[in-house]
């Protein structure tokens, strides 16, 4: 455990070692957290601080710190993983708890700008390994079990494929143990739960599909027997229905959910349909992933060039000032995940054909068959200031 602390020590001084000496005099709000886990775990997450309650194997846990600030300091590290850091992101290393209890620790840092400062905290609590086995009852009756089931595709440009990409619209019932969906009232099974919860790995939020909620003087019922989402990257993932009773897993399914990428994302632009007038702004979000949501412009053409626009939602309507820098972050998450690291868009811009007059080319981005640039539209009598993503096809 000393060598532990030891190493955390090491990478707090390193983290400290970016910011002024200057001593900062009152407090901003500064930043706003989104955290992404390797494995699967539940999160509370507030603007500033965040629980997450996760099982005792090992995985990552990444925090971005999202805002226009100058530094961030950590000033405690939990003593249940190891921490590192890089630009804006936090990364927590659980090994395998191998004791018998659970086990709690705090990330406290504090984000600067100027002489502005604003605290957050992240509270991690881990399983032990030994309890993270759902206890399933081999005596649960059938007509109390359940079914996860993919119900349908939507591809987000409304075209004929048959393959969900990222962007796609899918969608996901909760059936009987016979295979039988009612979208009207409560089935049968739902008896045996006070919650039925939608997750999947690596993502950062659950859904309850399932909810009983019981007071002094009265009740609640909730149940939803079909939903869809968005995801915002290529790749498989296993998505989990679980049923909970008193705090404990007791009956649980899972499916595993593929996204392949066309051209990039959901744009394929030989295939794909091209909007002749009034293009649509379409949003796309992600119900296991609230921490930022997308518009997209439909795809149009100028001189015989596909394009297409991908613009961050305000979802959760900050002033338009403070939502400027969070916007440029998602969009850079979005390319990040999805490409990689960006470079500077200086002598890239001129190998586009559909730049509108009035922006600033910062990052670009490409792969075989697509070009991206982030622009920034600078403020004027009819636009507001903004960034966005410019799509073009090779």
């Amino acid at each position: 455990m000393n060598k532990l602390l030891t190493i955390m020590s090491l990478v707090a001084c390193l983290i400290f070692a970016g910011c002024s000496d200057d001593e900062p005099d009152h407090e901003a709000d500064l930043f706003s957290l989104a955290v992404q886990l390797e494995g699967e775990g539940e999160l509370a997450m507030g603007i500033h601080d965040c629980e997450i309650i996760v099982p005792g194997n090992q995985q990552y846990i990444s925090i971005d710190i999202i805002g226009d600030y100058d530094c961030f300091r950590v000033t405690a590290v939990p003593d249940i993983g190891m921490v590192s850091s890089g630009d804006k992101r936090i990364k927590i290393l659980l090994t395998n708890n191998l004791g018998e209890t659970s086990q709690t620790g705090t990330l406290e840092f504090t984000v600067y700008k100027g002489k502005s400062w604003n605290k957050g905290t992240v509270t991690v609590t881990q399983r032990a390994l030994s309890s993270t086995k759902p206890d399933e009852p081999e005596e649960l009756p059938d007509k109390y079990r359940f079914k996860l089931v993919k119900a349908g595709l939507t591809p987000f440009m409304y075209d004929d494929f048959r393959v969900p990409a990222p962007f796609d619209n899918l969608a996901f019932q909760i059936r009987d143990y016979l295979d039988r969906y009612n979208p009207f009232g409560f089935p049968e099974f739902v008896q045996s739960y006070d919650s039925i919860v939608w997750s999947a790995e690596g993502m950062p939020n659950t859904v309850r599909i399932y909810e009983q909620k019981t007071g002094d003087s009265s009740s609640e019922e909730h149940f939803t027997a079909q939903w869809s989402s968005h995801f915002f990257t290529p790749g498989s993932m296993k998505s989990y229905l679980k049923g909970y009773y008193d705090g404990k897993v007791i009956y649980s399914d899972s499916i595993r959910i593929d996204r392949y990428e066309r051209d990039f994302l959901c744009f394929d632009w030989t295939k794909g349909s091209i909007c002749i007038a009034n293009p649509r702004n379409m949003g796309v979000y992600c119900l296991l992933d609230k921490s930022r949501e997308y518009s997209v412009v439909d795809t149009r053409e100028i001189n015989g060039t596909r394009y297409s626009e991908i613009h961050a939602r305000n979802n959760k309507s900050l002033p338009d000032g403070e939502y400027l820098s969070i916007s440029r972050e998602v969009l850079v998450k979005l390319m990040r995940e999805n490409i990689g690291e960006g470079v500077s868009a200086k002598n890239k811009i001129q190998s586009f054909n559909c730049v509108p007059e009035g922006v600033e080319g910062e990052l670009f981005w490409e792969n075989k068959t697509t070009r991206i640039l982030l622009l920034h539209e600078l403020p004027s009598d009819t636009s507001l200031e903004e960034y966005y993503l410019l799509i073009e096809a090779k």
